[in-house]
């Protein structure tokens, strides 16, 4: 996609240019990169800085293969079935490692009290992964397979996100669901009454299995242990992210402006933090101490590694995604898009622990999602509705 990207810049410059598609993700990328550049001035590690913010330009060339290529609404639907059918393998690759303590492919369950892996092996990132791709699944199956099949993978896909263990992506989930209500609570209301059995039929079933399974009773246990008041407990509900957080924070006081750099977060790290702190090893020399990789909170990434500049430009992005392109969406009735819209505001959605922004794994996912976002509009509404300013309502009412 990067070279094809690439080919399309320079052999259609004009053309990509005039894309208003384009041009609205060149300002979303623009709005979350440049605070990267910026952060590199003065980063604790510069190498590592800059190293990063070069290789997210790769997010940007491939965003415009994306955007510049795909723009068929028969392309977006066959996408988005094949993600549902990928989806779809995980989850259930996901069950037989619960079920037989090994997945598909003989990767055992993750060591982690309650965790299921599937096929992310030693990285517990099944269910956060899943998430992204719910919306776009469920929408894709309801409009080429029906509303019994949206149901089916819908809970199928909500059952695994229960079951990996991971209390971010259930977080994750619950956003993504009101998102849904929301946006379809009215077709919701007119569902037959078949689809309501059907639909708690298929319930009931997986909750069983669910609360048959020790690894999710124990996730289950250790939540209602966080949800006793005190700071230990909360601690604990937050997988001993409140020292993490406020370190974080600390990084964001004492660099406001642009950070600690990038990726330098790690290196930073036992600068800033309690003598208590549990994620540094203080008996080393500090050369080859390190702390935690990241904030694991979308705002205090910002915060303390683009410092104020990554948090102006990471809310622009959010007022631009939340207030522009998801009314496009919404009046126009867009499926698609609004699959791919859910997943990117439970990406960036600010109350969660996340994974983080400027890594390889989870940038990816997230410059895909918003470059398809942005192709599935202009592809279901019209590149020309994609105006950044604009004083007349974009289109009309919902039907």
């Amino acid at each position: 996609m990067v070279v094809i990207g690439t080919y399309d810049l320079i052999k259609n410059h004009h053309g990509v240019r005039q894309n208003l598609a384009i041009r609205y993700f060149s300002v979303l990328f623009l709005l979350l990169w440049l605070p990267s550049v910026v952060s590199a001035i003065d980063a604790v590690n510069v190498d590592r800085t800059l190293k990063t913010s070069l290789g997210m330009t790769r997010f940007y060339l491939a965003g415009i293969f994306i955007i510049n290529r795909i723009r068929l609404t028969e392309h977006h639907v066959k996408i988005a079935l094949g993600v549902a059918t990928v989806v779809s393998f995980w989850a259930l690759d996901g069950w037989l490692q619960a079920v037989t303590g090994s997945d598909l492919f003989g990767i055992p369950t993750h060591p982690g009290a309650g965790r299921i892996s599937g096929v992310f092996g030693e990285n517990a990132r099944l269910g956060l992964t899943m998430v992204p791709f719910f919306a776009i699944s469920v929408l894709a199956l309801k409009q080429r397979r029906g509303v019994i099949a949206a149901i089916a993978i819908g809970l199928l896909l909500s059952a695994t996100i229960l079951l990996s263990g991971d209390r971010a992506a259930w977080v994750s989930l619950f956003v993504a669901l009101m998102l849904l209500v929301i946006v379809y609570h009215k077709e919701i209301l007119l569902l037959k009454a078949k689809h309501y059995v059907i639909g708690s039929v298929i319930v009931g079933i997986l909750m069983t299995s669910l609360m048959s399974l020790p690894s999710f009773q124990k996730r289950i246990s250790s939540v209602e242990v966080g949800l006793d008041s005190g700071y230990d407990a909360i601690n604990k509900i937050s997988s001993s992210r409140l020292p993490l957080w406020g370190t974080a924070y600390k990084m964001f006081e004492a660099n406001p402006l642009n950070g600690v750099g990038v990726r330098s977060f790690r290196y930073a790290y036992p600068d800033y933090a309690a003598k208590s702190d549990p994620f540094v090893d203080f008996s080393l020399p500090r050369e080859k101490q390190k702390g935690q990789t990241h904030a694991h909170q979308v705002m205090l990434e910002f915060a303390s590694e683009t410092g104020a500049i990554g948090l102006i430009g990471y809310f622009i992005a959010l007022l631009l995604i939340y207030f522009k392109l998801w009314p496009l969406a919404y009046r126009a009735n867009a499926t698609l898009s609004t699959g791919y819209l859910v997943a990117v505001s439970v990406a960036l959605f600010p109350i969660n622990t996340h994974q983080a922004f400027f890594s390889s794994h989870w940038g990816q996912i997230v410059w895909m999602l918003i470059a398809l976002s942005l192709s599935a509009l202009a592809t279901e509404v019209g590149q020309h509705k994609l105006v950044l300013f604009n004083k007349e309502p974009s289109v009309g009412p919902r039907q």
